[in-house]
């Protein structure tokens, strides 16, 4: 494998030179027929050779060869045939699948990034290959196939071009099957945001409205765009956030009562659909980087980012003893809520970066919102009992990377009420140094 891989960056710094090389890669492929053809199974050989023209892409993508893109973009289009075992080389290896998907996405994602002419040509069925995985088992964790699975979780790390035709489709998709519940503190389950009861259009938002405008939810939507008061003359230097004040609205105390019900609402998300908010999360952040979507969609997006986000102070504030599990299990239920946390961090600024600025004093208003709800979250990040942890440090940095990409992005706008709001992290942490 390394040798043909070094054969293959050889090639990429003089293609013609080394043009019946590459041909001799291109031949040790899977050929476009017989991957369409019914239940094909390739060999080590055959997926190592298709790695190496995807390398080559990635390293000469404006090359003259046709037939390289050719076999990289056949093989990408019959990436559904893959999700069964017995496509792969036998005995079934895992790890070597979800290896392969993310070196070729990795492959792909940098040769269209390099070529826009090849990056037409993957978006131009790219979006079917994505819904294809997204709905295989139909959205049942137990049904779906781990390959599909490998598959997103590498398309989710390596984003590649999808059609502003087909991304309203995804986007949709993606809310309908993982259903986004949001877990609200106190409440005794999480109120979900899920498009795929109504019977109306799947862009439709009445079925949605009737969600958010639920009580709580209106609860959270009023106490996110508050201004926070800061104590002075001697005084603590916290103040009371966001998230506390939606504490108060819902009828919780901070740590003095117990977290039953928090615990709850939190522990009714299995690990298994808290890694597929992650994967869907990032995928959406990846094509709203890449096309716009439909108006009504995209404050859908945004609402979940920030449902997602203001539900994080208070599983942050739970203690280790009020969970139920204990152990590695509560570890590994941690460590991904908080992955998921970061993704919906990514999510709120792409989606802040989406917004229509023809109506500049809505924006703004969204802006100042956002910057409020990320502040609130990083405090919560540094006064919480996993704030050591790595997941959470790096959940700290996205947090503040957040805010100061807002910031750059609107021209300095929130700069000042960013600078007011940052002082009391800023004595936090240097309180935390000192003990």
């Amino acid at each position: 494998m390394e040798a043909l891989m070094e054969l293959c960056d050889l090639i990429a710094l003089n293609p013609p030179q080394f043009h019946d090389k590459l041909s001799w890669i291109c031949d040790k492929c899977p050929s476009p027929e017989y991957l369409s053809a019914g239940s094909p199974r390739v060999s080590r050989s055959q997926l190592n050779a298709v790695l190496a023209v995807a390398r080559f892409l990635s390293k000469s993508p404006d090359s003259a060869d046709l037939r390289s893109k050719s076999v990289a973009l056949e093989f990408l289009r019959s990436i559904p045939h893959s999700f069964t075992q017995s496509f792969w080389p036998q005995p079934f290896n895992a790890e070597f699948v979800s290896s392969f998907f993310a070196d070729f996405l990795g492959y792909i994602s940098k040769a269209t990034e390099s070529s826009s002419v090849f990056a037409e040509e993957v978006a131009g069925f790219s979006g079917e290959v994505v819904l294809s995985a997204i709905g295989n088992g139909n959205g049942n964790e137990q049904q779906q196939s781990p390959i599909a699975r490998a598959f997103l979780i590498a398309l989710s790390q390596n984003s590649i071009p999808i059609s502003s035709s087909d991304a309203d489709k995804l986007v949709t998709c993606l809310i309908e099957q993982f259903a986004f519940p949001i877990a609200v503190p106190g409440m005794p389950s999480p109120v979900h945001i899920d498009v795929s009861s109504s019977q109306s259009s799947p862009l439709s938002v009445n079925h949605q409205s009737q969600i958010i405008g639920s009580p709580v939810n209106e609860a959270m939507s009023n106490v996110s765009g508050s201004s926070s008061g800061v104590m002075s003359n001697g005084g603590s230097h916290m103040w009371k956030s966001n998230a506390d004040q939606l504490a108060l609205n819902l009828g919780l105390n901070d740590g003095a009562a117990s977290s039953g019900p928090q615990v709850a609402s939190f522990e009714e998300e299995s690990v298994g659909m808290l890694e597929k908010q992650e994967i869907a999360f990032k995928l959406i952040a990846h094509i709203l980087e890449k096309v716009q979507i439909e108006p009504a969609l995209l404050e859908q997006v945004r609402l979940i980012g920030k449902k997602q986000i203001q539900s994080m102070s208070a599983f942050l504030k739970i203690r280790k003893r009020d969970w139920h599990e204990q152990g590695s299990l509560l570890k590994a239920r941690i460590n991904t809520k908080l992955s998921v946390y970061k993704a919906a961090v990514r999510l709120k600024i792409k989606s802040l970066a989406a917004l229509d600025s023809s109506d500049p004093k809505s924006v703004k208003r969204l802006v100042y919102e956002a910057v409020a709800v990320l502040i609130d979250a990083a405090e919560a990040c540094l006064l919480s009992v996993w704030r050591r942890s790595r997941m959470c440090e790096e959940l700290f940095s996205s947090l503040l990377m957040g805010v100061a990409q807002i910031a750059i992005s609107r021209g300095g706008q929130p700069l000042r009420i960013l600078l007011i709001r940052l002082k009391p992290i800023v004595l936090n942490v240097c309180a935390q140094v000192e003990k």
